[in-house]
């Protein structure tokens, strides 16, 4: 997501909210987050999964951000397009502007791996890639060292460490619920918090000296 503010994928929805129990994780889900920057309102950010027929997963990520630093306005809009099956990216598409800076990055998975697009160029990573979204926490056997890390914005590889810190209460959906937390170290550092069925709740990091966050405020299951 974002790297000079790292808010990775954001949309208002003006609807009443309640929180469903994860363990309903047929057909479709929305998580709405409110995305803070120094503590003060700065955008939304919206991720919505779809379960398929054929046992894959669809995500649809899109952010929206406006933060004011000192004088000026940075500005940043983020649309993604993920398919998963069995924990493996099966296709990707994102189309990014980093405040006048665009974008475009596809994905391609096969039997051996994933082929990345961007700049006219092409890299290939093992399969059991995982995405800056951070949508859906990896399989128990891919949080380790060595994990494989694009930058949803610019397709590059990124080098991390996905370490376990235990469970803690985070807000969620106006009420306190108990969460999974792990930091993200290496070349993108952020603190990330995963609910029972293991997707996103919240996510906090500093980015060029300015406090993150992003906070479920909202799920909606159809």
């Amino acid at each position: 997501m974002l790297k000079g503010f790292c808010f990775p994928n954001l949309l208002a929805i003006l609807l009443a909210f309640i929180l469903i129990d994860p363990a309903l994780a047929d057909g479709q889900e929305k998580r709405i987050f409110a995305v803070a920057v120094d503590d003060k309102p700065a955008g939304t950010y919206q991720m919505t999964f779809q379960n398929r027929p054929d046992g894959s997963v669809a995500l649809t990520a899109q952010a929206d951000i406006s933060v004011r630093i000192l004088l000026m306005r940075y500005k940043y809009s983020y649309r993604g397009a993920e398919v998963w099956k069995d924990g493996r990216l099966v296709s990707f598409e994102s189309t990014t502007n980093d405040d006048g800076k665009r974008f475009h990055v596809t994905g391609t998975g096969g039997k051996d791996g994933v082929a990345f697009q961007f700049d006219g160029k092409e890299v290939f990573v093992r399969g059991d890639v995982w995405l800056t979204t951070y949508g859906q926490l990896p399989s128990e056997a891919r949080r380790c060292d060595n994990l494989v890390l694009v930058d949803a914005d610019t397709g590059k590889r990124l080098n991390a460490q996905l370490e376990k810190a235990g469970a803690t209460d985070v807000s969620a959906g106006g009420r306190t619920i108990r969460a999974a937390h792990y930091k993200l170290g290496g070349s993108v550092k952020a603190e990330l918090w995963y609910d029972d069925s293991g997707r996103l709740v919240r996510q906090e990091s500093v980015e060029e000296g300015h406090k993150t966050a992003f906070e479920l405020i909202r799920l909606e299951r159809d």
